[in-house]
């Protein structure tokens, strides 16, 4: 599955950068057809399924930190390969038969911090075919070690499962859904019993990040630009461009239009500190500023990212991660 795998390494190697992913099933509602001699009544038509994903999974990990993933938009799109190039699923669901790219349509990951990747709350829209889904997490509980065991009383089907010292239930919590959940939250995966997953996309973006409180819940290594204590909240559009680069619209809510000022000034001066280096009396930009500006008390900016400067990010990116 194309973020199956993304998603079960990010919960079980934990990397700070939760890059984390989204889904969304679609509700079909029953309808009689005309020419039918008992059409069926609004009474005996199924009701659409809740599109309440993301609010249990945020739920259960006290989620303000999240990222929701349309991974049936990144199919054949350069970033692909990128992201599989900093090695953050790779070996988990390696020789298992499911494919990230192909396998996958939403993927959605939550946790409290972004530093907090081992409290994530991760759920999976997939494609795959029971049989296939079977054979793949039959492979996984192989590959565990200690070896994976199924697990009971769980009101869904689940086994853990243990990678690189990090154990994790995994449930399959309806057909097409999986939810990979710490071990002491694993009782609860039978809350997302008859999800029918995440609401449909607004426009064309491809993946949606947003932070509470991000001053606190975004706070990495040094390396990592600081958020102004000011701005209560950030979310992050990106939507993917044909020639492999990206669209990005950033929008956050300060305290106020003077704080939102001052907000954006702190984040340009941030994002510069953190995307250049100096050679000898030279600095040298990893990426042009991004430009965020203040309107009334909104944080925003939207920024073309080519693919050369997609590539760069990505390198810096892979220097910073842990292994």
């Amino acid at each position: 599955m194309p973020f199956v795998r993304q998603g079960l390494l990010a919960a079980m190697r934990l990397p700070p950068l939760r890059l984390i992913v989204i889904g969304l099933a679609l509700a079909v509602v029953a309808c009689g057809s005309a020419s039918s001699a008992t059409p069926v009544s609004a009474e005996t038509a199924p009701p659409p399924r809740p599109r309440n994903a993301a609010a249990i999974a945020q739920s259960i990990a006290r989620g303000k930190v999240s990222v929701l993933v349309y991974a049936d938009r990144t199919r054949g799109h350069p970033i692909m390969p990128r992201l599989a190039a900093l090695d953050l699923w790779g070996p988990v669901l390696a020789g298992t038969g499911l494919d990230p790219e192909r396998d996958l349509e939403r993927a959605f990951i939550t946790a409290p911090r972004a530093d907090a990747a081992h409290e994530a709350v991760i759920v999976l829209e997939h494609n795959v075919p029971p049989e296939r889904l079977e054979s793949g997490i039959d492979t996984l509980l192989s590959r565990s070690q200690p070896p994976g065991t199924e697990e009971s009383g769980l009101g869904v089907p689940a086994v853990r499962v243990t990678i690189k010292g990090h154990t994790r239930v995994v449930a399959t919590v309806e057909p097409n859904f999986l939810v990979v959940l710490p071990v002491t939250r694993a009782r609860e995966a039978r809350r997302f019993i008859g999800t029918g997953g995440f609401p449909d996309p607004i426009g064309a973006e491809a993946a949606i990040a947003a932070a509470i409180d991000p001053a606190r819940t975004l706070k990495g290594p040094r390396q990592a630009p600081r958020v102004p204590p000011t701005l209560r909240s950030l979310e992050a559009t990106v939507t993917l461009t044909k020639d492999g680069g990206a669209l990005v619209a950033l929008d956050g809510a300060s305290e106020s239009h003077e704080h939102a000022a001052r907000d954006a000034a702190f984040l340009n001066e941030e994002i510069d500190r953190t995307t250049s280096f100096r050679i000898a009396v030279v600095t040298v930009r990893v990426v042009d500023p991004i430009g965020f500006f203040a309107e009334e008390d909104r944080v925003k900016a939207n920024r073309r990212v080519t693919p050369g400067e997609l590539d760069k990010l990505f390198t810096l990116l892979s220097a910073v991660l842990p292994r």
